[in-house]
């Protein structure tokens, strides 16, 4: 206990074994899907399904081990959702490449990651971003998050047009499990003058919803609880990219493609993780980020050899954070979970949307706090107004291009049409340049 206490300094960051342990228990048990849904999204490319489950368990498990060993942070990675269904729906499934090419493409991006990561180009960027924006970018991606547990679940349409269908069983669990996990969560017994809550409640939450889904016809209990196939899939599918032939110039939109996603993706998460946990400086930026950019490079370059797509940090590592997760520890226990998962998988994926979905919606909620300190002055609240609106309805890539080009037509035409023309007033040749690369998205 001593030597990760010191080595995780687990105490310098006002935590304990204990609660990193459940932290990362947490964490896991909120991504868990990401083990089902890639082989699922992946599987009209042609590849063996079993094959990219080994691998995403695998990746993720190993990836997200060395974010805590190397950065100290509580973020879990795996490979990127996005990622995958560009490749399968808008390059294999049109019959422009092949999935050995697609993966080649996946890689190219990689590489690119790994280099701007090496050169610190990345960190370099996240500094030179107006810090509204950076704060924009954490409660955009709260918001984000909110929708797409609502949606997910069935509570809500797709188009936001009325509640989903409640006599659905697997809406209706997603509803009780709000109520269960939010009187767990917000629980506070006071005795002998101090007061005391349920440290672990989210993952409680998740267990009991589980276990109510059984005879409400929701979940299903598995025939064995091990994995069926085994590693030997997983030869079918790795060190098959074909980078070679991912080089014509034709597949540029696509190298874009997996790029700008993966790039922002991980920016968004940082930040918003970071600001979660108090660790963004006065600036808005997060000190660590360099470390985590490398490890989420060296994830996208492995994923690829190992057959799945780009990887990135998820956004589900703030439910770890939320319940005082601080350290490397917690993203340690996620992986071994990963680990776990290969063998036993049907377990594991036995959790269902429904128990996921207040615990999403109070990470939305506590990320959205950020704004708190927002300069809400009007030239300075309509550019993360904008991202905050855009990345709701569109997406997180294309709420920050959005939210960046308000920026700098903002500023510009404050300059312009004022009396107050400081520099200051004007966005930075920087953020200029930065704003076209976003708004290339827009056009690929």
């Amino acid at each position: 206990m001593n030597t990760l206490e010191t080595f995780f300094k687990i105490r310098e960051r006002g935590s304990s074994v204990r609660t990193e342990v459940l932290a990362g228990m947490t964490t896991f048990a909120t991504m868990a899907y990401i083990i089902i849904l890639q082989p699922v999204n992946m599987r009209d490319t042609g590849m063996d399904t079993v094959g990219i489950l080994i691998a995403t368990a695998l990746v993720s498990a190993l990836i997200t081990m060395l974010m805590g060993v190397a950065a100290n942070m509580p973020i879990a990675l795996a490979p990127g959702i996005a990622s995958g269904i560009v490749l399968t729906y808008s390059i294999v499934a049109p019959g422009l490449a092949t999935w050995q090419v697609g993966l080649g493409m996946s890689m190219i991006s990689a590489i690119l990651f790994l280099v701007l990561s090496l050169f610190k180009i990345r960190e370099k960027i996240v500094e030179l971003i107006p810090k509204n924006i950076k704060i924009g970018i954490s409660a955009g991606l709260g918001i984000f998050i909110i929708r797409t547990a609502l949606v997910n679940s069935g509570l809500v349409n797709p188009d936001f047009r009325g509640f989903g269908d409640f006599s659905d069983p697997s809406v209706l669990l997603s509803a009780v499990s709000i109520v269960i996990c939010f009187i767990l969560y917000f629980l506070r017994v006071k005795t002998g003058g101090r007061e005391y809550r349920i440290r672990s409640s989210l993952l409680i939450a998740i267990i009991v919803t589980t276990v109510a889904g059984i005879p409400m016809g929701v979940v299903r209990v598995p025939s064995s609880i091990f994995t069926s196939g085994g590693l030997s899939s997983l030869g079918n599918i790795a060190f098959k990219a074909d980078v070679a032939g991912a080089l014509r110039p034709e597949y540029i939109a696509f190298v874009l493609a997996f790029f700008v996603s993966d790039f922002f993706g991980t920016l968004a998460t940082a930040l918003g993780l970071g600001q979660q946990m108090g660790m963004l400086d006065e600036n808005g930026n997060f000190p660590i980020i360099g470390k985590i950019f490398l490890v989420d490079a060296i994830g996208s370059v492995v994923g690829t050899c190992m057959g799945v797509t780009v990887v990135t940090s998820y956004v589900e590592s703030a439910s770890g954070i939320e319940v005082g997760g601080r350290t490397g520890l917690a993203s340690v226990v996620t992986g071994l979970f990963f680990l776990l998962a290969v063998l036993f998988a049907p377990l594991f994926l036995m959790i269902p949307a429904a128990a996921t979905t207040p615990v999403l919606l109070i990470i939305g909620f506590v990320m959205m706090q950020g704004l708190k300190s927002i300069d809400f002055e009007i030239e300075e609240w309509v550019p993360v107004g904008m991202l905050i609106i855009s990345t709701l309805f569109y997406g997180i890539s294309q709420g920050i291009g959005i939210g960046l080009l308000t920026y700098c037509c903002v500023k510009s035409a404050y300059y312009l049409f004022t009396d107050e023309r400081g520099r200051d007033k004007l966005p930075s040749l920087f953020t200029i340049l930065f704003t076209l690369l976003t708004c290339i998205q827009f056009f690929i």
